[in-house]
């Protein structure tokens, strides 16, 4: 089951992809404030969205009424 959960302190969204909590071995840069995360194996277990300040007043409300952390069923 893959979730998504909100840092407001940080202001990015992190979508964890692992139904464990797998830690993170290794970080990827993927340009303009993307992240890909992997595990010791190798295999991909997340990844993060960084927002500048300038995100949507709108879409940063709809995130704060969200619960902190979405489960998303397959």
């Amino acid at each position: 089951m893959a979730s998504i959960s909100y840092d407001q302190e940080s202001n990015a969204l992190y979508f964890r992809l692992a139904k464990s909590n797998k830690k993170t071995a290794k970080t990827i840069p993927l340009g303009n404030d993307r992240f890909l995360d992997l595990d010791k194996n190798g295999k991909i277990i997340g990844f993060e969205i960084l927002f500048a300040r300038s995100m949507p007043q709108e879409a940063k409300e709809a995130i704060l009424r969200s619960k902190p952390t979405i489960e998303l069923l397959q």
